[in-house]
């Protein structure tokens, strides 16, 4: 059993064929240096993990990023639940808790109308209307840095999946991805597969071309190198996700 750290320097991934655990060094690891994984999402506030870990570990993590000072915004988990003025969930006002219970609650009635439609394609509109809303209220009141909008942005992400808008999915994949920089660890296995998602769909972009080609094909060489340097750090060179962008020439 490995230790858990909220900044691991080890990916875990499983060898399907053998189903075997593997740990993968995301940093140098010195000599005589602890090998750590991470039980819980590290994207999740502070507050949230050490009580899943406490729950279910019955642990309280005391990393070095748990140690750090969620004063001056340098911390990964400075903003993870704040509000717009970077005040953190357990010390909003009332006021502030209504406000954000409001906007969910308005969205879900939103989308809870469009579920009537018999159109499948107008109840998937109706669904992105409401998520659109949220996204645009969740930006008037929460820090941009807090997990909620991530959430919010990334049912919007699948949902224009569905709907098969390329450039809806680019919009806020570039969003999704500033949160994953933030939270994650330079070479998180979460950053490199989204980076190969975008990258993907900035190649498909340019191919279209429904933006400037130069700058979507730009940018989908850009993200699949990245994806692959990460992904060849995080999984097997043979396993889905890193496969794939080998075959893409990167320059």
């Amino acid at each position: 059993m490995i230790n858990h750290s909220c900044d691991p320097n080890c990916a875990v991934t499983f060898v399907p064929e053998t189903l075997d655990m593997e740990f993968r060094a995301m940093r140098l690891i010195k000599s005589g240096q602890e090998v750590t994984q991470t039980y819980v999402d590290v994207a999740l506030p502070r507050r949230e993990r050490q009580r899943r870990l406490q729950r279910k570990y019955h642990f309280r993590c005391n990393c070095a990023r748990c140690a750090q000072s969620l004063q001056g915004g340098t911390s990964p988990d400075a903003f993870l639940d704040a509000d717009i003025d970077g005040i953190p969930q357990e010390f909003w006002t009332q006021e502030r808790q209504d406000e954000v219970e409001q906007a969910l609650k308005e969205a879900s009635n939103a989308a809870s109308r469009g579920a009537g439609e018999t159109d499948l394609a107008m109840q998937q509109q109706h669904r992105i209307e409401a998520l659109e809303k949220l996204a645009e209220r969740q930006g008037g009141i929460l820090h941009r840095g807090n997990i909620a909008q991530l959430q919010t942005l990334s049912t919007l992400f699948s949902a224009e999946i569905k709907r098969g808008s390329v450039r809806a999915m680019c919009r806020y994949g570039e969003r999704m991805l500033e949160f994953y920089r933030r939270v994650y660890s330079s070479n998180h296995p979460m950053t490199g597969l989204h980076l190969f998602t975008l990258g993907d769909l900035y190649d498909q972009m340019a191919q279209t071309g429904a933006d400037p080609a130069d700058r979507c094909d730009a940018k989908a060489v850009e993200y699949l190198a990245e994806a692959q340097r990460i992904l060849r750090i995080t999984h097997a060179a043979n396993e889905y996700g890193n496969q794939p962008i080998s075959h893409r020439p990167l320059c």
